[in-house]
């Protein structure tokens, strides 16, 4: 539990723990559900597939969260006591690696929204000059908050507790802010297809999750601003462990969803691929190598090209985004 300063009665402090143990084991248990429900598509798809940049991120988020939340249950439950030294390093950690999970997350919408842009130059320089704003304010709250919070903080029953920073809260604005500019980024993208042609269904895939992204991110994010800002200190953990479980299953069907429209397209037999020239490797789409070399006009094809571009000059570091 993130540091914790307690003006409230020893029973209702009590009451508001079991509150924040209730919905932490909520969305730990979400997390195994989904996981187990969707092991079989990351096998087929992630391990078995071809390594690059968005798999990497799937990986990472899909075992660090798990990871902190068990170790945030363990601490709860009050097992064993916890070390004045556990407390200091674990918040640290904590705290560093929920906002690298928010940004990681974050990473894979732009590139969606990047390609449904077919890789639009101004786009790249607008989601890298938002991503590193975003980046740079939430990590300099972060900071300054556990800065502040480090030498106050001691374990107490199964949680380490100290003063909170009032502004502390503020560290959600960052990720609500740039949720909706990629959010409206991708209406503007949805007008604009739906006033010049058809939606094809890579397409239909790219506007479904990202909408449902958008609504369900931005109901757990805002809900832990509310919480952070309003309520007692004493549900500072309320919000966080399962806004971070339920942020982490979106994302990873997200990714899953992509990954297996990617393989039903691999599955189409060679004979219809163009032969590749010496300089440029053998696409996995019929009829393609790049939007821009082969003048395509369709909107599925151009975006599901550009998606194959950026993963694969991720793949060799580019920085494409």
């Amino acid at each position: 539990m993130f540091a914790l300063d307690i003006p409230v009665p020893f029973v209702t402090a009590a009451e508001q723990g079991v509150a924040v143990k209730a919905l932490t084991l909520v969305g730990l248990t979400a997390l195994v559900h989904d996981h187990l429900l969707t092991l079989d598509q990351e096998i087929d798809l992630i391990w078995r597939g071809r390594p690059g940049f968005v798999s990497t991120i799937f990986l990472l988020n899909r075992y660090i969260v798990p990871c902190i939340i068990i170790v945030d249950v363990y601490e709860l439950s009050g097992v064993t006591p916890s070390s004045m030294l556990f407390c200091k390093i674990w918040t640290v950690m904590q705290s560093y690696l929920t906002l690298a999970s928010f940004m990681l997350i974050h990473v894979i919408v732009a590139i969606r929204v990047f390609a449904l842009y077919n890789g639009r130059s101004w786009v790249r320089r607008f989601l890298w000059t938002s991503g590193t704003i975003y980046f740079l304010s939430s990590t300099a709250v972060i900071t300054l908050g556990v800065i502040a919070v480090i030498p106050s903080l001691q374990p107490d029953h199964g949680a380490c507790v100290g003063n909170m920073p009032w502004y502390l809260w503020i560290s959600w604005l960052p990720t609500i802010i740039f949720e909706t500019i990629l959010f409206i980024l991708t209406l503007l993208a949805l007008l604009k297809q739906e006033d010049s042609r058809s939606f094809g269904k890579l397409t239909r895939i790219l506007f479904r999750d990202g909408m449902v992204y958008f609504v369900a991110v931005t109901v757990c994010t805002t809900f832990c601003l509310m919480v952070w800002a309003f309520a007692p200190v004493t549900l500072n953990g309320l919000a966080r462990y399962f806004a971070l479980a339920m942020v982490n299953i979106i994302s990873s069907r997200m990714v899953l969803n992509l990954k297996a429209y990617a393989a039903s397209r691999r599955s189409i037999p060679s004979d219809y691929l163009l032969p590749a020239s010496p300089s440029m490797p053998r696409s996995p789409i019929p009829h393609a190598r790049h939007p821009r070399l082969l003048g395509l006009r369709s909107t599925e094809s151009s975006v599901d090209l550009e998606i194959y571009a950026i993963e694969r000059e991720y793949q060799q570091l580019g920085t494409r985004l």
